[in-house]
């Protein structure tokens, strides 16, 4: 064999190494896709629920809604609120779970109470998010949010995101 086969086959060979065994590499890799699975939840039920509160006002007004309509403006949402929303909610979860998981590593005594600390740092994270978009803009820009129920319900969908971290991440030490 050449010195070009030679590479070609070491270099899936050092990947594979490298997926299979927990290196820091593999688990840093593994920690990020966990990560951008809680992000997409997260984003994926908040804009469908800011979108259902939408049309729910615009119902109360005596706008007929059909369910074609009522699908057709939530993917439109999820379409338009991808660019803007999606970033800012990955933000907003990296700080909550970061600021939980040192927390955890401060009071080692949290450690058991990681399964609802998470759903809580995602719910905060969600929370603290819309409530810092309306002093910036002067206006609750993600109309969902403008009322209590459509607010809450926004910050469940954060502990949806933070439950399903804690659900796709192993047990850690210490």
């Amino acid at each position: 064999m050449d010195s070009a086969t030679d590479s070609a086959m070491i270099v899936p060979t050092l990947a594979i190494i490298a997926v299979n065994q927990h290196t820091p590499m593999a688990n840093f890799f593994t920690l990020v896709g966990h990560f951008m699975a809680a992000s997409l939840l997260t984003f994926l039920l908040a804009s469908t629920v800011h979108s259902q509160f939408v049309l729910a006002g615009l119902s109360e007004i005596g706008v007929e809604i059909t369910l074609s309509n009522r699908l057709w403006m939530t993917w439109q949402d999820l379409l338009g609120l991808w660019a803007s929303l999606g970033p800012i909610i990955s933000v907003s979860l990296l700080l909550g779970f970061v600021s939980c998981r040192l927390l955890i590593w401060q009071i080692q005594a949290l450690r058991v109470y990681r399964k609802w600390l998470l759903p809580l740092a995602g719910f905060s994270a969600v929370a603290c998010m819309l409530l810092a978009m309306h002093p910036i803009m002067n206006i609750t820009v993600i109309a969902g949010a403008r009322t209590t129920l459509g607010f809450l319900s926004l910050c469940l969908c954060g502990a949806a995101g933070g439950s399903l971290f804690y659900y796709l991440r192993p047990s850690q030490p210490n």
